[in-house]
């Protein structure tokens, strides 16, 4: 069976003057979440065959916290 998995990226860092919200990162515990999603759908027993992820700084590290956990 096929299954389509939507996230959201993880708690990023607040908006701050000269930032470009594209460019901003991953706070802690963003990171912390990132990771801990990547855990639980691992331990659940889904291994995505394909990530499509905006090249935004933080959904980039995002998938790189989850992506570890596969």
């Amino acid at each position: 069976m096929r299954r389509l998995i939507l996230m959201r990226q993880g708690e990023a860092e607040r908006p701050r003057p000269g930032l470009e919200d594209f460019d901003r990162s991953l706070d802690d515990e963003g990171r912390a979440e990132s990771r801990r999603m990547g855990e639980a759908l691992a331990k659940a027993g889904y291994a995505p065959d394909l990530a499509l992820v905006s090249a935004a700084r933080r959904t980039l590290e995002t998938w790189a916290g989850a992506a570890a956990a596969f």
